[in-house]
Order: C-alpha cells, then structure tokens, then sequence
C-alpha cells in the first residue's frame, strides 16, 4: 500500500480471503484518476491472489476510469466495485453485472431541491449505466477531466431519463467556489434536513472536489457483501483498506477495517487499524 502511517499493531491476517481496497489514494498515489499502480503493488496483488485470496479493486470510480487499473493490474480473478457500490463490473468484459440504481422520482425531486437551493452555484452530474450526463456548468467546471464522451443535458430535474432502460447510479454535486466539505454540510443541514432523507439518498464524497450521492443503503460496503454472499466469505474473513468517507461502510463492514496514513479524519477515527509501510 502507498501512504505512511504513524502507528501499527500486529494483525492475525490468517483467517483472510478477501482484500478490498479502494485506489486513489489507498493502492494508487498521484493525481486523482491520473496515478498509477507501483510494481511493489501489483506483486504483492498476484501473491495475495496465488495464495486464493480473492481481490476487490473498491472505487468511486466510474467503469471507464477503472479500466486502466483494472488492466495495469492484471489479475486473473479481480473483481470491481465502481460508483462507491452502486455497480459491479467484470474484470474479464469490462461491463456492468450488476446496478444499485436510483429510483428515477427520488433523482428527479434530488435534482430538484439541489437546483432549488444552490441555483447555478452548483450543477449536477450522473454516472447512467457506462455513460455520463452532465450540466453543461458542470462539464465547464470539470474540463481538465471531462475528455471522455459526456452528454449534456438541459435540465437535470428532467432531462437524466431519456429512455425507459436509463438509470442513474450515482449523482454528482459540484460547486463553482465550495470544496467537498463544505457542499456536503450544505446538503445536509439545508436541503436534505429531514432524517427521513437518510431512508432516500447516502451522501459521501471521494475527494474535496464533489459531492457523491447513491440511493440509501447503497456504498461500498453493500456490493463488497453482494461478492462475498456468491463466494460464501463472511465480513469477518475480509480486510478492507480506504482513505476517504466513501469507504466509511466498507470499513466497517470488514473484519479487519484499516485507515491508510493519509486518510480522512472521520476514516482514521473509525479504523481499527492504521497502515503504514
């Protein structure tokens, strides 16, 4: 693993059969999307894997952005976990097999109190099947990293379900001037006050650029325990390694929840272990 750490204690990794880890930040360093795996990781992957234990690349990455580790790994057996838990996806196609959608009214009433509340402050986004929508405010604040194909829609209140096979699986929240943080206390505390909100969406965020919100119940954690219900793992027989609060559930859920050095307080707060090299 990449970061540093100040404190360690010895962990019986015995019982181990599945490593989950998130990337940016956790198994990749370097600019966000735009770091590479070292060779000490990708060794360390194929013994961890010749050994029978199953490997989970766990990012909020969308598939296309994945593709590149998924391939610069190169094992025989990976498995992938992108939008934060709301899509798995075969190492071997690259295609999704599996989606947490959100229900098409509860993204039209999200959209619509976001857009009620922030104006064009802020502009929306959405990962949809393999294919993203945007607001073209969104594509101008995200520029230096909307090179892949994008569609713009003309109102994200409507404009997201063209189709009756569309879903969104995770919406993303941009402010022009407000870090992560910030937006995401925004969100809480002004357009989605009501705990009965917490039954609809789970906000988190990956990095201080944007907000991330899948449907409630839905994170890492919950596709982590949709591979290991097919490969009859339990959460005790997991160990899990992340950064940021989008692996907050993942980290809980695994037996053995480990914070990386660089980590987010709230992740570091929680971990039962803190990595270090």
């Amino acid at each position: 693993m990449a970061p540093t750490a100040t404190t360690v204690a010895p962990v019986d990794l015995t019982g181990v059969r599945l490593v989950a880890s998130d990337l940016d930040g956790t198994l990749i360093v370097g600019s966000f999307n735009g770091g590479k795996l070292t060779q000490r990781t990708i060794d360390v992957l194929h013994a961890l894997e010749n050994k029978g234990i199953r490997i989970v690349f766990a990012s909020g990455r969308p598939t296309r952005t994945m593709i590149p580790a998924v391939e610069q790994a190169g094992l025989s057996n990976l498995m992938v976990i992108c939008c934060n838990g709301a899509q798995v996806v075969d190492s071997h196609t690259k295609t999704i097999v599996k989606k947490f959608s959100i229900p098409p009214d509860h993204v039209k009433e999200i959209a619509t109190k976001i857009k009620a509340a922030l104006g064009n402050e802020a502009f929306i986004g959405v990962e949809s099947g393999a294919q993203f929508k945007c607001e073209q405010g969104y594509a101008d604040k995200r520029r230096p990293f909307m090179k892949h194909p994008h569609v713009i829609v003309e109102d994200p209140r409507t404009g997201f379900f063209q189709t009756e096979d569309d879903t969104v699986e995770k919406i993303i929240v941009v402010h022009k001037t407000w870090p992560a943080d910030q937006l995401n206390a925004f969100l809480l505390q002004h357009v989605f006050p009501e705990p009965s909100w917490m039954d609809v969406i789970h906000p988190t965020f990956s990095s201080m650029h944007f907000v991330e919100i899948s449907a409630a119940g839905v994170s890492k954690a919950t596709a982590i325990k949709y591979l290991c219900d097919k490969l009859d793992v339990t959460a005790k027989e997991v160990i899990a390694f992340g950064d940021m609060p989008n692996d907050i559930e993942m980290i809980k859920y695994a037996g053995i929840g480990v914070a990386m050095g660089n980590a987010h307080e709230d992740v570091r707060a929680l971990a039962g272990k803190i990595a270090c090299i």
